[in-house]
């Protein structure tokens, strides 16, 4: 065999192998933005009502205290928080992590708040059962 026709064939194997690991690649970004541009609009009263409906499971709320403590956790109307820490205190599907998570996150966030969102937590903890 020539030593010319083997390095042209290696040669178009190469060429072959990029072209396929391209389109590959190319293939894989698109699947990623298709993704992203059907993601559901998160508002902020969408995430109120999971916490506020008691069916919500505790899943539910976690991604919903998530998505509070990252897009909206400044407080500009206390008593709409102040609801919403009591209503997760008393929810049937929560637990001690999210309570807390959600309450340490909003004095991080707002600390001249943070007697008010004390006391907000300690009347939600009272309603327990």
């Amino acid at each position: 065999m020539d030593k010319t026709i083997l390095t042209l064939g290696l040669a178009g194997l190469l060429v072959l192998f990029i072209v396929l690991v391209s389109i590959y690649v190319w293939i894989g970004r698109t699947k990623k933005e298709v993704v992203k541009s059907s993601e559901a609009v998160v508002t902020f009263e969408g995430m109120c009502a999971i916490i506020h409906n008691y069916s919500a499971s505790n899943v539910q709320l976690n991604s919903a205290v998530d998505t509070i403590i990252e897009r909206y956790d400044h407080i500009d109307d206390f008593r709409v928080y102040a609801s919403l820490l009591e209503t997760l205190c008393v929810h049937p599907n929560t637990d001690s992590k999210v309570i807390l998570r959600f309450q340490k996150a909003l004095i991080i966030a707002n600390p001249n708040l943070k007697d008010q969102i004390e006391n907000t937590l300690k009347l939600g903890l009272a309603g327990r059962k």
